[in-house]
């Protein structure tokens, strides 16, 4: 059994799926490629079990329909050192897989592709369609607050709340919350809560562009799967139940604090030089037109900034982890970051809306400092 492919074509759709598996596996079979020719298009495969991604080419040549696997990483590396342009052709036995060029000549063994895992098809329960920019920018406005490695594994990956109307994604560490809200059109009709797992938010990352194609995102009771392209990613979806955000956003904080957003981010970057390096804590001190940032760490090392801002209420001095309030400052686009504020013990918020009518608003916990 054989076909050909130029390693162009090739190479680009390994690199899509490789994300999905892991260095160290508990089973071999985990750590190849499924490969499968049919109707003249190779089907790229790769999965760790939670997670399933496949791109699909076409051939030029007329082939048989036929499958197997191959070793995920030497396959990729081989194609990367293989120069551009270059046809690239697989012959396939029972007990290996013989990948040859014009120059080069590799023998790989190969593991029975009916041992591979697949995740079956989907059932369409709920469905819908949103521009690829306006997802991944979604998505990576809440991405950096997820949880790692958090004993409340649900906060290890990303909330998405559906409505026939509107999609919100939330993501919180316990210490800072991030919610983006935008208006959609699909068929689901009552209110729905998924959460995807934090490697799902990662690949697709990698996979969302910059353009206004569509992407077709479809929901079934443990899985959800998005077909961007020609690529394909199913995930299985955290059965857990996420904390109430809409609780967790402060409603009466009535202090208003606007500056601008380049001074503000500099500012906290020199801060962050001197803070502790475990916790970078630092008072924000808030007075009339006024914004004094001060840090210190054990040696006894301190500093200062000082910034004019928009503010006329009373006062206040608060702590905040500056990493948090610098994730969200390289997060916006705005000249100007907005802080609603109340007292020493009550988060702070920041509220952004950007020019796709995408709303996200960022809470962040108070430090004693």
């Amino acid at each position: 059994m054989k076909f050909s492919v130029n390693r162009d074509i090739f190479l680009p759709a390994i690199q899509s799926v490789i994300g999905a598996i892991e260095r160290k596996q508990t089973l071999p079979i985990l750590s190849n490629l499924l490969i499968q020719v049919i109707n003249n298009q190779v089907i790229v495969t790769a999965t760790d079990l939670e997670i399933e991604l496949k791109n699909t080419i076409d051939l030029e040549d007329k082939v048989e329909d036929f499958e197997f696997t191959l070793p995920a990483r030497k396959v990729a590396d081989i194609c990367k050192n293989i120069e551009e342009g270059v046809c690239i052709n697989f012959k396939v036995t029972e007990e290996n897989t013989i990948i040859t060029t014009n120059r080069s000549k590799f023998t790989l063994s190969i593991l029975p592709s009916n041992d591979y895992p697949k995740i079956d098809n989907l059932q369409l329960l709920n469905n819908f369609s949103i521009e690829q920019n306006k997802f991944k920018q979604i998505i990576s406005n809440v991405a950096f607050a997820m949880a790692q490695q958090d004993v409340r594994y649900y906060l290890n990956g990303m909330l998405f709340d559906f409505t026939n109307e509107k999609i919100s994604a939330v993501t919180t560490d316990g210490h800072r919350l991030a919610l983006c809200e935008t208006n959609i059109k699909s068929s689901i009709k009552e209110a729905k809560q998924i959460i995807l797992p934090r490697k799902t938010v990662i690949e697709l990352q990698k996979l969302l562009g910059d353009t206004s194609d569509i992407i077709n995102i479809i929901i079934d009771a443990n899985h959800i799967q998005f077909k961007i392209g020609s690529i394909v990613l199913t995930s299985k979806l955290i059965d857990g139940k996420f904390p109430d955000y809409k609780r967790v956003i402060p409603s009466s904080n009535d202090k208003f604090a606007k500056i601008n957003r380049d001074n503000l981010r500099h500012a906290l970057v020199r801060s962050a030089i001197i803070s502790n390096e475990k916790f970078k804590g630092a008072k924000f001190n808030f007075s009339s037109n006024l914004l004094t940032i001060e840090t210190q760490n054990s040696e006894r090392e301190n500093s200062k900034e000082e910034l004019i801002v928009d503010y006329n209420s009373d006062d206040l001095t608060i702590g905040f982890n500056i990493s948090y309030i610098l994730d969200v400052v390289n997060i916006c686009n705005d000249k100007y970051i907005d802080f609603e504020l109340k007292s020493t013990d009550t988060s702070g918020v920041i509220r952004v809306v950007d020019d796709k009518n995408i709303q996200s608003t960022y809470v962040v916990m108070p430090m004693r400092i």
